[in-house]
């Protein structure tokens, strides 16, 4: 009898360590997403500071296209930008700006590209 409470009881013991290295693991396991969701936090609270600090644009106008004041809106947020001044906006307009300017280049390039294939073809 006392063999199998000494069986019994190295069993439990090493049924403690194995739960104990266990419990060691997941709270490594926890403190390491916890550090994995803090560093997303601060990552996406830097970039929210950066979009919302403020820069000074100018927007060309002249007395034909380009002479009514722009309105941009980013997420429901928006502002309208005088045209022809330096004005201080948030740089997630000014990045929409550049993204919109970036798209008319490109539409103009794929335009002359088009027209001159269509003129080499006649």
């Amino acid at each position: 009898m006392d063999k199998y409470k000494e069986n019994i009881a190295a069993l439990k013991a090493e049924y403690e360590m194995k739960l104990a290295e266990k419990e060691a693991e997941n709270a490594r396991l926890r403190g390491e997403r916890q550090s994995a969701q803090d560093k997303e936090k601060a990552a996406a609270r830097e970039y929210e500071e950066y979009l919302n600090e403020y820069i000074s644009v100018k927007l060309f106008k002249d007395n034909d296209r380009y002479r009514d004041d722009v309105y941009v809106a980013v997420n429901g947020q928006n502002c309208i930008i005088k045209r022809g001044e330096w004005v201080r906006i948030k740089r997630k307009f000014a990045l929409v700006l550049d993204a919109s300017e970036i798209q008319d280049m490109k539409t103009a390039e794929h335009i002359e590209r088009e027209q001159r294939r269509f003129a080499e073809s006649l």
